[in-house]
């Protein structure tokens, strides 16, 4: 065994499934492990899950880590939590779930959205009215399950439950609970009117504390279960797509990170309070300032429904090697067939839960080869839509964007995002990004090395394996092909609510 040397242990509970991830001082990371756990649909538009399943994988994918960590004769010295946004999960006295978690691309809430829904929520929670902040839902619950309400002893985000389970303490981190929509976001603490409307009183609420701090300490029982030693820091996090802004050392508002997950995060930091249609402003994950971030909800979710869409006869979806290589093969512009990237709802910049995918300009001479293409076109150029109201919103240029997720692994994707955005795309070189920005927190907690400057421990911890430059010979083509692709959600605006009427009435007969 080699001798003892020190790790940080990153936990990302995202969507899908709870990974853990050991990083050394530097960044590097030397064991991972995962475990997924599966999602509900009872009826159209819900989205639920067991929040049992967040704690049994992350304990069995801690449990598997911790193995190899002790075979590789390495410490952990803290551990960093970050999760899925929006999502909650009301407990009982007894920390039993009343009900199950809703999940933060639920859309079940659209009539309490319309009646809400108004820019004095906007300016209080930097979260402009849409299916996915969880205040809209959380009124839902309080309207038609009032029973739930009325049980319920605390409301967590997935990071807050997951340090309930792992310390003891009922707590989570500002930056975790902000996407809630129930902080005011000048404060970083609970606003009254807010938790009025959702029909909560503080008291149901977790204490706030700031990004980065030890927010408890492993527990006896939560040792037994997942191997980690008893009283290790837990520190607090921040949501996934602020964590992997930080994983990237996106620090100034001169860069971006796009995350190229189910859905498609982009954001920049903020030092100061802003607010806009254009996106939603979240807590940095650096104590004080901001994350001001545009949200696609159907980002490689598209990739992934036209692979099960173009599958084999036996039903196996097409490879992603094979999608690529279409997606390719296909001009620039598709030959006129754009995509709307619309399959859940319209996030930033439309706020539209009514607005749906779909393409336009099909012909009989398209193939398969340019729907593949329209797909990740249609996602860059919601990419460059809402870059350019991010610029103009903040008076900032972005220069260079850093991507990472699963799709970062794509040539296809990265390179048209570069050619699209017309500015270089960096590939971040660890692929588990969000779960090094938690790592990050907690290096800069345990002062790791000495160090606990979060600056200078995320410009240390952080590096790029690629940079795709843009293609100036394909500009004026994406150019003119997006000047018809910005004007397709307002002239579909008005039949989008029509379209989803008659989906209403086909799933009710």
């Amino acid at each position: 065994m080699s001798p003892t040397f020190s790790v940080i242990i990153g936990v990302d509970c995202s969507t899908t499934g709870s990974k853990a991830v050991a990083f050394t001082p530097d960044g590097s990371a030397i064991a991972e492990s995962r475990r997924g756990f599966s999602r509900s649909t009872p009826y159209p538009g819900w989205q639920e899950q067991h929040p049992d399943d967040w704690w049994h994988a992350t304990t069995q994918a801690l449990s598997e880590l911790v193995t190899t960590l002790g075979e590789q004769g390495a410490e952990p010295v803290a551990l960093g939590l970050t999760h899925q946004r929006e999502t909650f999960v009301c407990l009982d006295e007894h920390d039993q779930p009343v009900r199950p978690a809703i999940l933060w691309l639920d859309t079940r809430a659209r009539a309490q959205i319309d009646r809400l829904g108004s820019a004095e929520v906007h300016e209080l929670s930097g979260k402009p009215p849409s299916t996915t902040p969880s205040l809209y839902k959380l009124a839902w619950v309080a309207e038609h399950e009032p029973e739930v309400i009325d049980r319920t002893a605390l409301v967590l985000d997935v990071h807050g439950y997951l340090v309930r389970r792992l310390t003891g303490a009922r707590a989570t981190s500002w930056a975790c609970a902000d996407p809630l929509s129930l902080l005011d976001m000048r404060t970083f603490s609970w606003s009254p009117r807010l938790l009025a409307m959702a029909g909560l009183a503080e008291e149901q609420l977790p204490v706030l504390t700031a990004p980065g701090t030890v927010i408890g300490r492993v527990s006896k029982d939560a040792a037994e279960a997942t191997g980690l030693p008893t009283d290790l820091p837990v520190v607090a996090g921040a949501g996934d797509g602020q964590c992997a802004g930080l994983g990237a050392a996106v620090l100034d508002q001169h860069h971006a990170y796009l995350n190229l997950g189910t859905g498609l995060t982009l954001g920049t930091h903020a030092a100061d309070y802003v607010h806009s249609r254009a996106f939603r402003t979240l807590a940095s994950p650096i104590a004080g300032a901001y994350t001001i971030e545009a949200l696609l909800s159907s980002g490689v979710l598209s990739i992934a429904w036209v692979r099960d869409l173009l599958a084999a006869s036996d039903g196996t979806p097409m490879p992603e090697d094979e999608f690529s290589a279409l997606a390719t093969s296909a001009a620039p512009g598709a030959d006129g067939l754009l995509y709307l990237p619309y399959l859940t709802s319209a996030e930033s910049p439309h706020w539209d839960a009514a607005a749906r995918g779909c393409f336009i300009g099909m012909t009989d001479s398209h193939s398969r080869a340019e729907i593949c293409r329209a797909v990740l076109e249609g996602l860059a150029y919601e990419e460059r839509l809402t870059l350019e109201l991010l610029e103009d919103a903040t008076g900032q240029q972005v220069e260079r964007l850093v991507v990472m997720g699963g799709a970062s692994r794509s040539d296809a994707l990265t390179q048209l995002l570069a050619d699209v955005l017309e500015r270089p795309i960096a590939i971040s070189a660890e692929p588990e990004t969000t779960a090094l920005g938690a790592a990050m927190l907690a290096a800069s907690a345990a002062g790791i090395d000495g160090v606990s400057d979060l600056t200078e421990i995320a410009t240390r911890m952080s590096r790029v394996s690629a940079v795709r430059e843009p293609d100036t010979a394909a500009h004026q083509r994406y150019r003119d092909t997006f000047a018809v692709y910005r004007d397709v959600y307002p002239a579909l605006k008005p039949v989008f609510p029509r379209l989803s009427a008659l989906r209403s009435r086909t799933t009710e007969e």
